[in-house]
């Protein structure tokens, strides 16, 4: 069976489960933070993946992972997971979930990063003004990285606009190279 398939089943499931429970927003959290481990720990996917480490020690690390936030909605999907056989695909599932969580909450995820700091009232525009569009609420992750030179890129989903001096000179390097 397609693995995207049953990732998704099983993030709906969660879902579902943890909406019942009123657990969903605990839930949400606990899958942003799994999936960022997973993804900043290459040991910790081997260690899931290991025949060798046996279920209840993944299910231990898994929880000790989100830490005070491991509800119960949380750990029952985690031994679910590890009693099928799953644990190869939680990080997906846990993607699966934050996509389908914020579709249903209507919460848009915005990504900027800029050459200096923002100030907090030019955040508290952008964040206004993307709610008011969307009809929803925003995440925002916010980043310096000096090496831009100057200006910002903004990501919302797939729309990105790139204002920085870094983008514009490459923008020109390759107009150059044609």
């Amino acid at each position: 069976m397609n693995n995207g398939l049953i990732s998704k089943r099983y993030a709906k499931a969660l879902l579902e489960f943890a909406t019942a429970h009123g657990e969903d927003k605990s839930v949400y959290e606990s899958m942003k933070t799994l999936s960022e481990s997973i993804a900043a720990t290459p040991r910790l996917r081997e260690t899931l993946q290991s025949p060798v480490v046996p279920v209840g020690d993944k299910e231990a690390l898994l929880c000790s992972v989100v830490g005070a936030g491991a509800g119960e909605c949380y750990r029952r999907f985690v031994r679910l997971t590890l009693e099928n056989r799953r644990e190869g695909l939680l990080q997906n599932i846990a993607l699966g979930y934050l996509a389908l969580y914020r579709r249903v909450h209507r919460i848009g995820r915005i990504s900027i990063v800029s050459a200096t700091p923002l100030s907090d009232s030019l955040i508290g525009r952008i964040r206004y003004g993307v709610e008011r569009r969307t009809r929803g609420t925003v995440e925002l992750d916010l980043r310096v990285d000096a090496s831009l030179g100057g200006g910002f890129i903004f990501q919302m989903d797939d729309f990105r606009v790139d204002t920085s001096v870094a983008g514009q000179l490459e923008k020109v390097r390759k107009q150059l190279a044609m």
